[in-house]
């Protein structure tokens, strides 16, 4: 399942950053929610303040709770144009996505790159910048021919902060990474290397929809219309109950002694999830719990409509989560 324009939010989420050269400048610049001083364990605060991007001094390794951004002898001072070095890889678009955002928020040029070696490698540079460009508009785009990186570099605008993705496959990649540590003499204005990771349940949940276990049918039919509803006793998620159910109880029975087992999302969660549980919620509030069952939001995932309001033909399982398409790929 891939999910798509999920990164659009991206920087309307809070940022979090840890101690580290340029980590606190460079993390108010990309939020418009604020930038959070992380002082305990990273992954709680990512969870628990629903960070959309996390600003280190290193690439976090097996963390993948959050999308990444690593400043290198970053100073906003000293940078008079913003470039994403772009390629096929899996961190090209939010390379991309966090230069136009640098380049707004500092008020200069920004461009989104894409280096070939040889003639042979133009045909798939020019598909690959086409395919982001429909992906991140409102950058500019250029292709550049250089065998090297200093060559790359020389094209460039002066003065330029180089934001690209994290080690991987790329020609371009390898050579920043490999031997001879280029990456200082490469980027004179300071770097930010980026890493993607998959839409997380706790960016886009809101805040938890339930019944409490010793209300009455009575009471909940009077005030909730959901056909499906999440039951917590103690602020632990015990269970749904169904509107049926307490439609055909007593009016004085309580909801707990009808409630019934059902799946809800882990907060840490990847977002796709939400797409497996649309058959037992529908449009409802999906429960979203911690570790602990301890019940700390609801999702909400609609099938997506046409423009006058009717269901979309879908051939795939398909749903729309918090304005965020999510689609089997």
């Amino acid at each position: 399942m891939a999910v798509s324009g999920w990164e659009e939010r991206l920087f309307r989420r809070p940022v979090a950053w840890t101690r580290g050269h340029g980590c606190g400048e460079l993390a108010t610049l990309l939020t418009d929610a604020g930038a959070l001083r992380v002082r305990g364990d990273v992954a709680e605060t990512c969870i628990m303040r629903r960070v959309g991007l996390l600003v280190a001094r290193k690439l976090p390794g097996t963390l993948d709770l959050t999308s990444v951004a690593v400043p290198v002898g970053f100073d906003a001072r000293s940078v008079r144009s913003v470039v994403a070095a772009v390629s096929s890889g899996p961190h090209s678009a939010l390379a991309a996505r966090i230069a136009r955002r640098l380049g707004t928020a500092l008020g200069l040029p920004a461009l989104m790159a894409c280096a070939y070696r040889e003639a042979a490698d133009r045909a798939g540079a020019e598909g690959t910048l086409r395919q982001l460009a429909l992906e991140v508009p409102g950058i500019r785009h250029r292709l550049v021919e250089a065998p090297s990186v200093p060559v790359l570099v020389r094209q460039l605008p002066e003065r330029a902060l180089l934001v690209f993705g994290a080690p991987g496959g790329s020609w371009f990649q390898r050579a920043l990474f490999g031997r001879g540590a280029r990456l200082r003499h490469a980027a004179p204005a300071g770097a930010v290397i980026v890493q993607q990771a998959p839409a997380r349940v706790f960016q886009h949940m809101e805040e938890p929809v339930f019944v409490a276990a010793q209300r009455t049918a009575e009471d909940v039919l009077r005030v909730h219309d959901e056909a499906t509803m999440a039951v917590v006793d103690g602020g632990r998620l015990c269970g749904i109950v169904r509107r049926q159910a307490l439609a055909t109880a007593p009016p004085a029975t309580r909801v707990g002694t009808l409630v019934e087992w059902a799946p809800a999302l882990r907060a840490d969660q990847p977002l796709d999830a939400v797409a497996a549980l649309m058959t037992v919620f529908g449009a409802d509030p999906i429960p979203v719990v911690d570790r602990a069952g301890r019940m700390v939001g609801s999702v909400v995932a609609s099938p997506p409509t046409t423009e006058d309001g009717m269901p979309a033909p879908v051939s795939r399982p398909a749903a729309i989560v918090g304005g965020v398409p999510l689609s089997v790929g």
